[in-house]
């Protein structure tokens, strides 16, 4: 069913109604144009073609369709583009089973009617509402991320809910209450607490995390809600929902501790930050991060769990190419107290970031005493994360890193990795589960074309865009010289590559006269004509040498027949 919603979203949904609302377009012969959604360019490079359904960024290299388009924006994966363009086209994704579909609805509900609960308690707690305004929090970030209270009672919110018609079953399922002792009604998960609304990519409640009011209590500073069928931490990042577009334009995402860390980094212009919801972080969110940006800044607590934190962060991210930062924040404070105090400490302090291993290696020597000890912890606990890193320039460059650091030489820093390699190779081999993963870096294709490939590239995407009668005498023109056909040519495109250049050429020819660009591709016909007769000239010259070399004189004087016929081809 998946291919027939496809076409239907397409049907129903131009990709101009897509990317309208993200991005101002304007006119610019039968494209439309605006600026990058992705980048922070001056100079518009966007273009989508309402003809094609298709979109290019040249400034940041990227195009695809709607679902490309929604993917890309809203950092979900092609399920999540098709199930959002397929709410705005009003088509129906036949998959989910009804009953599960009705139990996932209801879930929403009840969350959605828990999220009004602990909005409106706020607004009518003075107490609560002091608290949070006290934290320098506005009564619009109040609003934008729809902060509440949960009363300081044990079954306020059931009984609320059950007024609505929620009954004590799906109260539980969706983690708003627990089960009693025998014969006593469920009661409130959250009491006494501020409540922020955990959202999913497109917005909508599915959690919540609830930050413990009094100070003199034994409880808990956080409650997250429990794992439910709309919840799993391990995939969901607070604030994620309001950060994608953020992490666009910064081209990074700034992870944090806490929700008021992640609430008033976005009120200081931070709308890139995110935070793991009761885990570490995990591959789950890593992924989601990567659709968006590969780069990431921790901005996390310096006592010891925040370093573990970066030390577990380091662990999954690493192997995964991404490039990990650590904002270190001083004297005991977070990102909340940075913003509180002045919003421009919290930019300093990320404008200071560092590689996580130039951060693990300074937090190293600053708890080590002696310089031989410093050594050896730096080869035990550093040169690990060395080994995941894919890259071997990387991997190299803080291979130095590490020696000059420690007052060794770049030599035995790779003998010791080599030595680590080897030691995650003889465990692999034995069937246990390596400390160290040895990742072997692919082999990278060049990418740099040659001129006659760039030639015939061009000319095929010409000829599809030309006037019928120019486009014939173009394509057997091509076929006559390169014995290639057009659509062959373009079957052999990157689809990059391929929308890249089919944009640049509909601009051309929308404000090029039509005499000009027929003197064009007949001059690039010719150029092409001549580069494959010097790519033919140096290949049998190539084999002269060779025969000449076996001694094969019959061999030999058939290729040089064939250059000196080539070259009076060249000539005329």
């Amino acid at each position: 069913m998946t291919g027939d919603s496809v076409q239907q979203i397409k049907d129903r949904l131009s990709i101009v109604d897509v990317i309208a609302p993200y991005v101002e377009l304007h006119k610019a012969g039968k494209n439309m144009k605006g600026k990058s959604p992705f980048t922070a360019e001056k100079t518009p490079s966007f273009y989508v073609s309402p003809e094609r359904g298709m979109y290019y960024c040249f400034s940041s290299s990227q195009g695809g369709d709607m679902f490309t388009f929604v993917q890309k924006m809203e950092g979900v994966d092609f399920k999540g583009a098709l199930k959002i363009l397929a709410d705005r086209a009003g088509v129906e994704l036949v998959a989910e089973d009804p009953k599960k579909r009705d139990q996932r609805d209801t879930l929403y509900s009840v969350i959605e009617e828990a999220t009004r609960f602990f909005e409106k308690n706020l607004a009518d707690n003075n107490v609560a509402l002091d608290y949070v305004l006290d934290r320098t929090v506005t009564k619009e970030t109040i609003g934008k991320w729809r902060i509440g209270y949960a009363p300081d009672e044990w079954r306020s919110l059931k009984e609320h809910l059950n007024k609505k018609g929620f009954v004590d079953d799906v109260l539980i399922e969706a983690g708003l209450a627990k089960r009693a002792d025998a014969g006593k009604q469920p009661y409130d998960v959250f009491r006494d607490r501020i409540m922020f609304p955990i959202m999913d990519p497109s917005g909508r409640v599915i959690a919540f995390s609830g930050r413990i009011l009094k100070k003199d209590t034994d409880s808990p500073k956080y409650v997250n809600s429990p794992e439910t069928p709309l919840f799993n931490k391990s995939e969901v990042l607070f604030g994620y929902d309001k950060a994608k577009h953020g992490i666009h334009k910064f081209d990074f995402s700034l992870i944090v501790e806490g929700q008021f860390d992640v609430v008033l980094s976005h009120q200081a212009g931070y709308h890139n930050a995110v935070a793991v919801s009761g885990t570490a972080l995990t591959i789950h969110h890593l992924s989601l991060l990567q659709r968006l940006s590969n780069r990431i800044v921790l901005a996390l607590d310096s006592d010891k769990a925040g370093i573990a934190a970066v030390k577990r962060a380091a662990d999954v991210a690493l192997g995964r190419g991404i490039d990990l930062k650590v904002a270190r924040i001083e004297g005991g404070k977070d990102p909340a107290d940075l913003v509180r105090e002045d919003p421009k400490l919290l930019r300093q302090s990320i404008g200071r970031a560092t590689h996580v291993i130039e951060f693990l290696l300074n937090i190293l020597k600053e708890e080590t005493k002696d310089a031989r000890t410093y050594k050896m912890k730096a080869r035990d606990e550093i040169l690990p994360y060395l080994i995941s890193i894919d890259s071997h320039i990387e991997r190299d460059h803080f291979a130095n890193t590490v020696a000059e650091a420690v007052g060794t030489t770049v030599d035995a820093i790779r003998l010791e990795l080599a030595r680590l390699e080897e030691l995650a190779r003889q465990k692999n081999e034995r069937g246990n589960s390596p400390s160290v993963i040895n990742k072997t870096e692919p082999l990278q294709k060049a990418t740099n074309e040659s001129r006659l490939n760039k030639l015939t590239n061009y000319l095929a995407v010409l000829a599809g865009l030309l006037p019928i009668e120019e486009r014939h005498m173009l394509e057997e023109r091509l076929i006559a010289i390169s014995g290639e056909t057009a659509d062959a040519r373009r079957t052999l495109m990157s689809p990059e590559e391929l929308s890249a250049l089919t944009f640049t050429l509909e601009q051309y020819l929308a404000e090029e006269k039509p005499r000009y660009v027929r003197e064009d591709w007949e001059g690039k016909l010719i150029e092409l004509n001549l580069s494959i007769l010097k790519e033919k000239i140096a290949k049998e010259r190539s084999s002269l040498l060779e025969a000449e070399a076996n001694g094969d004189e019959a061999a030999a004087s058939l290729h040089i027949a064939q250059i000196d016929t080539l070259r009076s081809q060249l000539h005329s």
